[in-house]
This record gives structure tokens, C-alpha cells and sequence, in this order.
């Protein structure tokens, strides 16, 4: 198969994502234990956000934390049981060995009894379950002279944040941060376009976003949803929205590079979600296919403006 690309940049990136295909089909084996879980509090720096009704919560090991690049990833989980929970990475577990998942109670008790205290499981990361946008926050203090935005309630890995001060002619980079914000030194002035790239490529774009302290805007699609979403906002409320295929989108910016190889170093990434339930198509090795699916029994949604 031959591709035709513009320059090293979106060569890399898509070299990257193809990887992070075939690495992200195959089980991790790890141990798990339980902490009071801090989702708003936690390594993410997700200050805004309140975890979805059904997707758990869970810290990461150090070594699979890929500088914060694995904020906001859901992973499956299979315990001793056979059961199987899906939660997003929320925060970060300092000093758990690798492949570690530091469970919220709820997750953990999905799996086994609390009095265990420590389980094997297997797991891998997968699309999470989310239906509605994802959105963008920016930090207190930011200001026409410096940037720093995160994306919460992404269906899957964010790869890169580009900002456009030209009506999208053209794309400037971002640099994320290790507590989860993309930012700019310089800032890029009082309102920008958002392009949000996830690991598999496919984009969503945010029109005339007002870059103010805590300003959080939802866009009107998600990644992971079959084809890029462009989403428009006028004076932070989204207006409309122009699906289109990725391969019809400008090509992915060098930080896209930089943010995908970093979600590569030593954990695994993947492309489409596949319920852990499903047949031997399913992206989790070895997983029975009568294994049960747990979800929190809590009812919570994310924050919407």
C-alpha cells in the first residue's frame, strides 16, 4: 500500500498510530488495588469533570502515566473472576509497578471482595463509552498572552491540541503539560479555533472559543465516532456541527508526533472500542466471551455548559 503524505510529520504520526493499533490488541498483566479514588483532585487535573454513569475511575502506574498522555484513556479490566469493569485513567499511582491499576472502591469491588486487598487482573485500553462532546477547559489565568487548555469526556486518547488565529488556514502547536493542559508560552490571543486530535487520527474542531479564566466549552462531537467531528462555537456556544472523513482534514501537526510517541512509550494504545463482552474480535486476549460487564451503580454525568 502506498500513502501519499505532505511531510515527515504526519508520516510520523500516522506511524505512530498504526502501532499503537497492533500493541493496543494485546493484554496487559498487572495487579490492582483499591484508594478513595480523586477524580477532580487527581494527576489529570480534571477539576471540571465528573466521571460518566458508567465508566469507573482509576490511577495508573508511574510507568504507564506517559507524562500525563494517558489522561482521560479508558481501560477494560479483567479481574480473578472473569468479570470485567471499564474505567478511565484519572490520576497517577507514584511507585506501583508496572501495568498497576490503583482501582476507585467501586471499581475494585466490581471485581472482588474489598477484603483482598490485591488482585491480578489483565487489561488493555480501549474507546471509552462516552455518547456526549467532549469538551475544552481552560486553566485559571490564562489570557490573550498565555495558553493553557485540557479535553475532558474524549472517547479516546488525545494525541494533540492545535490552535488556529486565522479561521483554520493554518495550525499552531501546543506542548502538554505533565498535570494535563496543552499550552503556549506566548498565548495566541483572546479567541482561537481548537483542533483536538486523537490517537487514531480522526479530529474535532471548535470555532471562536473566548480564551478566559475557567472557561469550559462543549463541542458538538467526539472522537472515536467513526469520522471526524468539526464543531463550531459561537461565543462559546456551539452553533452547528460538519462531519467530514479525516483523510479530508489538514494534516496533523508535528505535536502530534511528540504527543502520540509519548502515549506509546511503554503502554498501549488503541483504535476502536470493542465491548468486553464481544466475540474473539474482541481487542482483550484470552477474555471469555460469557465474561460479565460491570457498570457503577451511582448515576453521574459530566458537566455540561
Amino acid at each position: 500500500m502506498v500513502f501519499s503524505i505532505k511531510n515527515l510529520a504526519t508520516a510520523s504520526t500516522f506511524l505512530s498510530i498504526a502501532q499503537g493499533a497492533v500493541v493496543g490488541k494485546r493484554a496487559l498483566s498487572g495487579q490492582a488495588t483499591t484508594y478513595g479514588g480523586n477524580t477532580q483532585g487527581g494527576a489529570c487535573s480534571f477539576s471540571t469533570y465528573t466521571l460518566p454513569s458508567n465508566i469507573f475511575g482509576t490511577a495508573v502506574s508511574d510507568t504507564n502515566w506517559a507524562t500525563a498522555a494517558n489522561c482521560g484513556r479508558c481501560v477494560s479490566v479483567t479481574g480473578p473472576s472473569g468479570n470485567s469493569i471499564i474505567a478511565m485513567i484519572t490520576d497517577e499511582c507514584p511507585g506501583c509497578g508496572t501495568n498497576h491499576l490503583d482501582l476507585y472502591p467501586t471499581a475494585f469491588t466490581s471485581l472482588a471482595p474489598l477484603s483482598k486487598g490485591i488482585i491480578n487482573v489483565t487489561w488493555n485500553y480501549v474507546n471509552c463509552p462516552i455518547t456526549t462532546p467532549l469538551q475544552v477547559h481552560l486553566k485559571e489565568g490564562v489570557s490573550a498572552y498565555w495558553f493553557s487548555m485540557q479535553v475532558v469526556n474524549a472517547a479516546e486518547g488525545v494525541a494533540a491540541l492545535d490552535v488556529s488565529t486565522d479561521g483554520g488556514k493554518t495550525w499552531q502547536p501546543t506542548v502538554r503539560t505533565t498535570y494535563n493542559y496543552f499550552e503556549h508560552s506566548s498565548g495566541y490571543g483572546s479567541k482561537v479555533n481548537v483542533r483536538v486530535t486523537g490517537l487514531s487520527g480522526k479530529t474535532v474542531i471548535i470555532n471562536n472559543v473566548a480564551v478566559t479564566p475557567g472557561n469550559l466549552v462543549t463541542a458538538s462531537g467526539n472522537l472515536a465516532s467513526g469520522s471526524a467531528a468539526r464543531s463550531v462555537a459561537s461565543d462559546a456556544v456551539v452553533a452547528k456541527e460538519e462531519v467530514a472523513d479525516a483523510s479530508t482534514t489538514s494534516a496533523i501537526s508535528a505535536a502530534a508526533v511528540t504527543s502520540a510517541s509519548s502515549s506509546l512509550a511503554g503502554v498501549s494504545t488503541s483504535v476502536a472500542f470493542v465491548a468486553p463482552v464481544s466475540s474473539s474480535a474482541s481487542s482483550i486476549a484470552k477474555l471469555p466471551t460469557s465474561a460479565a460487564v460491570t457498570v457503577p451503580s451511582a448515576t453521574a454525568t459530566a458537566r455540561v455548559v
